[in-house]
């Protein structure tokens, strides 16, 4: 069982902020689902495409139905288990590869701290410490679980929303966007 985040968050005068918190496996998923849906090509891609295979599927459904004939049910058989591995693999692979990701990180495990200020970010975790100037931020992203803060095209730092209150949320929303373009 997870054990409970530490939250400590506050504004300082300088405008800074200052968030102690504790990952989770859930945080990675959200995380990756976050990155995945952060580009609008592929915000866009997969439900169509989703759609698309359901709308087959859904086709060959009736035409079985309709038919009701041993041919057409084993002409539909290599469609529909396509499809169900297809579709298992769209929920379960980003599962999976969170999972693994967040137990084969040990710097993901225990208490980290991350302070937002005019200068940029500070991170401080069980075995390290980064400082990184908001210049060297590619983008940043957001979705209703996770701030995903982006150092290149594909590696991002996780802030889970879960550990913060709605003033807060405002706050790093507010300075992210000041000083990171939105990916």
């Amino acid at each position: 069982m997870a054990s409970p985040c530490v939250v400590t968050a506050h504004l300082k005068e300088s405008r800074g902020m200052k968030i102690s918190y504790e990952l989770r496996q859930q945080d990675f998923v959200d995380a990756f689902a976050a990155h995945r849906k952060s580009k609008p090509i592929t915000r866009w891609t997969r439900p169509i495409v989703i759609t698309f295979a359901g709308l087959v599927i859904l086709l060959l459904l009736v035409n079985v139905l309709v038919q009701r004939t041993y041919e057409s049910l084993t002409s539909a058989m290599p469609a529909f288990i396509v499809f169900v591995l297809w579709f298992s693999m769209l929920w379960a692979f980003p599962r999976w590869a969170a999972r693994k990701q967040f137990r084969g990180q040990p710097g993901a495990q225990g208490l980290r701290t991350l302070e937002l200020d005019q200068s940029g970010t500070h991170s401080q975790w069980n075995g390290g410490a980064m400082d990184i100037e908001w210049k060297n931020y590619v983008r940043f992203a957001e979705d209703q679980n996770v701030f995903l803060l982006y150092s290149s095209p594909v590696a991002f730092n996780i802030v889970p929303k879960r550990v913060l209150t709605a003033d807060e949320l405002n706050g790093i929303r507010e300075m992210l966007q000041q000083k990171i373009r939105r990916g």
